[in-house]
C-alpha cells in the first residue's frame, strides 16, 4: 500500500510538472504528502521536498533524522500564537488541506493545513512550496 501511494504522489508530481499549476495542483500534492505521511511512509515524504532543502537540513544538519525533520516541517502555533507545537508524528488523528495559493508572478505557493492531534490540540500550518530548476513542485521549510 506504502509503495502504491508513493508512485500515486510522484507521479501526480511529475504530472503535473508539465502543467500549469493552480490551486488545485498545489491541493493534489499536499493530499498525496499527508497520505502518504498518515500511511506511515516517512521515508517517502522526503520526494515531495525540494532536494536541496533535503540536503542541507535533513541529511547535514539534522544527520537523516527524518521523523524530526517531518516534525519541525509540521511545526505550528496554536491558541492564537501563544502555543507553539512540533508534533509527535504518530499522534497526528487527521490533516486536511483548508487553502491553498498558488501565484507563480509573486512566488506564492503554499497550502495551509489543518493538524489535529490524537489528544484534541488542533493548529494550521502553512506548507510552503516553490517549482524547482526541473520544473517540479516541492515543499521547502526554513534551514538552520
Amino acid at each position: 500500500m506504502r509503495k502504491l501511494i508513493v508512485i500515486i504522489a510522484l507521479l501526480t508530481v511529475a504530472i503535473c510538472s508539465n502543467a500549469q499549476y493552480n490551486k488545485n495542483t498545489v491541493k493534489n500534492i499536499t493530499n498525496s504528502f499527508i497520505a502518504t505521511l498518515m500511511s506511515g511512509d516517512l521515508q517517502g515524504t522526503l520526494e515531495f521536498f525540494e532536494p536541496n532543502y533535503v540536503a542541507s537540513q535533513h541529511d547535514s544538519f539534522l544527520e537523516g533524522r527524518t521523523e524530526q525533520f517531518v516534525a519541525e516541517f509540521l511545526a505550528g502555533s496554536y491558541k492564537k500564537g501563544f502555543y507553539f507545537i512540533t508534533p509527535e508524528l504518530s499522534r497526528i488523528k487527521s490533516m486536511k488541506v483548508k487553502k491553498t495559493c498558488c501565484d507563480l508572478e509573486k512566488n506564492e505557493i503554499y497550502a495551509d493545513v489543518e493538524i489535529l492531534m490524537d489528544y484534541g490540540v488542533k493548529y494550521s500550518v502553512r506548507l510552503e512550496m516553490l517549482v524547482t530548476e526541473y520544473g517540479d513542485l516541492r515543499f521547502i521549510g526554513a534551514v538552520g
